[in-house]
């Protein structure tokens, strides 16, 4: 049995993304949701673990959810609006000292450099409407160009120079054509 003292309030639903039970989430936490054991939703004054079955971030503070057993628009509705809470002992320290995480709208104006190509353009939005994150780069020649946001081809983040270096596999810049 969960109890109220062995969790901490840590965000709130907003809105159902999509049919199929996937939920958008605001967390109040700078937390890895992919690394928790579960979230906890009060049920009728009880408090209930779902686990999740992946998460995808969205922005910096929000995220996009698909929870065990919410698998339709309608349930997912039933949660918008209201808190949810981790465990404890999944909230990181209050006085750890750990580099602040980045999200994909965090790199929005960074110039992408890769290390076979040279300089491809600048970050100026994402997608999230797949089930891969992708960054959308402006070349200088005004054309648009998706890159997979994974951090396997991603060298280094640049935060003086506003610059994302990468490794693309082979062949990518040509699905862009």
């Amino acid at each position: 049995m969960i109890l109220r003292t062995d969790i901490s309030e840590a965000g709130v639903f907003n809105k159902p993304h999509g049919i199929k039970g996937e939920i958008s989430a605001t967390l109040d936490y700078d937390i890895d949701l992919s690394h928790v054991k579960c979230i906890i939703i009060e049920v009728e004054g009880i408090f209930v673990p779902f686990f999740i079955v992946s998460v995808r971030p969205k922005t910096a503070e929000t995220y996009l959810l698909t929870i065990d057993g919410i698998d339709s628009e309608e349930k997912a509705r039933a949660l918008a609006g209201r808190a949810f809470y981790l465990l404890d002992s999944d909230l990181p320290d209050d006085d750890a000292d750990g580099e602040e995480g980045l999200y994909a709208s965090d790199l929005i104006g960074y110039t992408v450099t890769d290390s076979s190509l040279g300089p491809i353009g600048e970050i100026t939005d994402f997608n999230d409407t797949t089930d891969n994150l992708l960054f959308i780069v402006t070349t200088p020649e005004g054309k648009e160009m998706y890159i997979p946001v994974a951090d396997e081809f991603i060298d280094e983040i640049d935060r003086d120079t506003l610059t994302l270096h990468t490794t693309l596999p082979h062949g990518i810049a040509d699905l862009n054509d």
